[in-house]
């Protein structure tokens, strides 16, 4: 069943960006169920590529190039990558969660979005396991659908005023040193708050929708937050960089929350990075 948002207006961009993802989740699927070979390599100590992140690149730099061959895209794998100039730049992390999908976990997804004249105007985050697809366009809001459940609903972020209630989402950095920082920032939330949840791509749509309080990460890159930031934006949500700084693509932090807690989540995490810095120096 194709991808759809039955009550909002079509066009070609919003188009191809849907049949895109649902062609590039097929592909995520086949070789989760095992019903293809899934090499992998190793890029960082905890950056991981695979046949299945390779293939769902192939994929969706079909769909979008064959309907706009003038575009931009960035991608998480860079050969995939290409500047033509143009206003139009497309933003793709082909599999978020890939080590997860490596390992047999249902929580990944695939991420587009479409960056107009340096602005994000289009984003989504499509989970083919769960069938969850949101998406936003600015201006427009975000929404939320699943064909198997007939589920369409517009997004509002949670109204959790109690740090002690947030269920709050994270993901772990790239290096030694930011894994580390996340663990002891991680260490000052968790007697603050309800839960930590770590759920890759779909915390995105999960703050947005309210299901998740929050989600910091402190590895930020375009092709994981350009649609994540739109996305928390158009449901009523702040995003900010650990400095509380409005996040952009040249972020390298990212904090995404339903606004009210956003201050005090702010205030643990810079404890923690100003603690850890003295501690350093000391040492």
């Amino acid at each position: 069943m194709p991808l759809n948002f039955p009550r909002e207006p079509r066009n070609r961009l919003t188009e191809t960006a849907l049949r895109a993802a649902q062609a590039a989740g097929r592909v995520l699927m086949k070789f989760f169920l095992g019903k293809a070979e899934n090499f992998r390599e190793f890029k960082g100590r905890n950056d991981l590529v695979t046949s299945a992140d390779l293939e769902s690149c192939r994929i969706i730099k079909k769909h979008l190039k064959r309907s706009f061959p003038n575009h931009s895209f960035l991608f998480e794998e860079q050969e995939y990558s290409e500047s033509n100039g143009s206003d139009y730049l497309w933003i793709v992390d082909p599999l978020d969660g890939t080590t997860f999908h490596n390992r047999g976990l249902p929580f990944f997804s695939v991420i587009i979005a479409l960056q107009i004249r340096n602005r994000i105007e289009l984003s989504l985050s499509y989970c083919p396991f769960t069938s969850d697809l949101f998406m936003s366009r600015r201006g427009k809001g975000s929404f939320q659908s699943n064909n198997r459940f007939h589920l369409y609903k517009r997004l509002q972020v949670s109204k959790t005023k109690q740090l002690e209630e947030a269920i709050i989402g994270y993901s772990y950095g790239k290096t030694e040193s930011q894994s580390e920082q996340i663990s002891q920032i991680l260490t000052r939330l968790l007697p603050s708050c309800r839960a930590l949840t770590r759920i890759a791509g779909s915390d995105i749509g999960y703050v947005a929708s309210g299901a998740c309080d929050a989600f910091l990460d402190n590895s930020s890159t375009p092709w994981d937050f350009a649609a994540a930031a739109l996305m928390v934006r158009e449901a009523g949500g702040k995003v900010t960089d650990f400095a509380g700084q409005e996040w952009d693509s040249g972020s390298k932090t990212i904090l995404a929350s339903n606004k009210i807690l956003h201050s005090q989540i702010l205030n643990i995490i810079n404890t923690s990075n100003r603690d850890s810095s003295q501690n350093s120096r000391t040492s």
